[in-house]
């Protein structure tokens, strides 16, 4: 991914302090001087990191989603308290929690990008997130606190009698076993000096307030609003350590579709899922899109006026925009018969080709070019024959470069992403502007036909995303399951990770 996080020892030190940590080898280091230490830091909670997570989607984020999102909780839920999701966009809202002690809580505008769930405690925590929605009788508050205390690595047995009681309903008996055989003892100030001498002081403080937890619940009459002035930093974090991802960015699920979160509080999170729809694209012998239809019986198709010879683009030669003969779109109508408009003689796509330049004279020598043929190209061809040429020549460049950025993800992939795939995103980029300028100019009966158009394009798109980030799509949609404890929300800087619960709010 895109941006890196290079100081990850946090999750490492059960998410303890901010990301201003070691990374995990420079702790190879520390346990090989003081021996005793390695032993102490083994099986840690929580390990997933923003490195785990996959973003951003720039194809998605620039692009607004129009379309209203379904009510998630009305989806049918799966055997672990799941959903089934299916084709679409959904939105939830859910109960969520803090799974990184001693961090900032979510601020206005933080966004959050999903990762897989990973630790020696991820399937406790992942238990507890899934099993929640099956117990609205154990209070939200209760749960949270027993989640950290998980993370500070407090045996169960040496919990509050409410956690110990939460526990046996969230967990099963094996995993409460586990949990007290790989828990830590509370360290007195003098064993705390003799382990971590030596030890920088980030990395001090984080293990003095695990052990500060652990003090606290072993006491067995810490409550939840003294528990949470230890565990949440209060007021703004420093700028090392501020969130990057914006609120609302969308990131890649394993499963095959989307996700983003928009957090109110640590505790109060909205979701949104979304599953692609199937879209089917048809080429012509040249390889250019003739039609995109959807699952609903929507269609956008053109043909092609051959007679007029294809204008290259002035930066890229493999780039051509082709004139459009008719454009035809079809919608399923109120009675279920087909509804049609057809537009002749207007518009023109971009259609890109192989092979591709790459060299940095080459972009040069193709910058020159761009501005000579923009120069001394007639007024009329500008004008009249290739309508707002200089404007769409430059968006056509820029799906162009995005493109790029994609090929050569897919390039160095072992798996499913391929050249077709990124050829067919940047393909309808090209083909969505065409038909839109197409049917601009009389827009009073045409709006309707214009966004289900956009909405059709939008979903070509997000399915030809999915093939470029290597996901399966040999399988349907209909099998995609959104797993509550499958996955983290991850922030870049130091802030919380969150996990979210099956409860809807």
């Amino acid at each position: 991914m895109r941006v890196k996080l290079t100081l990850v020892f946090v999750t490492a030190l059960c998410g303890m302090v901010s990301a201003q940590l070691p990374r995990p080898s420079d702790l190879a280091g520390i346990a090989r001087k003081l021996p005793s230490l390695d032993g102490f830091l083994r099986n840690r909670a929580l390990e997933s990191t923003f490195d785990d997570a996959v973003g951003p989607q720039l194809f998605l984020d620039q692009r607004p989603i129009t379309r209203q999102p379904g009510d998630m909780t009305r989806l049918p839920r799966t055997s672990s308290g799941g959903f089934m999701l299916q084709p679409g966009l959904w939105e939830g809202e859910f109960e969520s929690y803090c799974l990184r002690s001693a961090t900032w809580a979510p601020h206005a505008g933080d966004g959050y990008l999903w990762a897989p769930i990973k630790g020696g405690r991820a399937n406790a925590i992942g238990t507890i997130l899934r099993a929640s929605a099956a117990h609205p009788n154990v209070p939200q508050g209760d749960i949270q606190m027993l989640l950290w205390a998980m993370l500070s690595r407090t045996r169960v047995s040496d919990m509050p009698p409410k956690l110990q009681a939460a526990a046996r309903v969230l967990l099963p008996a094996s995993e409460i076993n586990g949990l007290n055989v790989s828990g830590a003892q509370v360290l007195d100030v003098a064993s705390r000096t003799r382990l971590f001498r030596g030890v920088t002081a980030p990395v001090r403080r984080a293990l003095d307030i695990e052990n500060e937890l652990r003090y606290e619940f072993s006491r067995g009459n810490g409550n939840y609003e003294q528990i949470e002035k230890i565990a949440v930093l209060a007021g703004a974090p420093p700028a090392a350590n501020r969130n990057t991802v914006k609120r609302g960015q969308w990131s890649r699920h394993s499963g095959g579709y989307y996700v983003r979160y928009f957090p109110d509080t640590f505790a109060r999170m909205k979701l949104q899922v979304l599953v692609p729809h199937r879209v089917r694209i048809v080429r012509d012998q040249l390889h250019r899109i003739i039609s995109i239809e959807d699952s609903r019986g929507g269609k956008t198709e053109t043909t092609y006026d051959d007679s007029v010879a294809p204008r290259p683009h002035p930066r890229n030669p493999n780039i051509k925009a082709y004139k459009f003969k008719t454009v035809t779109l079809t919608r399923r109508g109120a009675n279920g018969q087909p509804q049609v408009v057809e537009i002749k003689n207007k518009g023109y796509t971009f259609h890109q080709s192989r092979p591709r330049p790459r060299r940095v004279a080459q972009l040069i020598g193709d910058g020159a070019r761009w501005l000579m043929a923009l120069m001394v190209a007639p007024v009329e061809a500008r004008q009249i024959d290739w309508e707002r040429w200089g404007e769409r020549a430059q968006e056509a460049w820029e799906h162009w470069e995005d493109a790029e950025w994609l090929r050569d993800r897919a390039e160095a992939t072992t798996t499913t992403g391929d050249e077709d795939s990124v050829d067919e995103l940047g393909d309808t980029e090209h083909y969505e502007d065409g038909i839109e300028a197409a049917l601009d100019g009389d827009l009073s009966d045409r709006v309707g036909w214009i966004a289900e158009h956009q909405e059709r394009q939008n979903e070509a798109l997000e399915h030809a995303i999915v093939v470029i980030d290597t996901l399966p799509t040999t399988s349907s949609a209909d099998d995609s399951d959104w797993d509550f404890g499958g996955g983290v929300g991850m922030p870049s800087g130091g802030g919380q990770t969150l996990g979210v619960s099956g409860r809807a709010r």
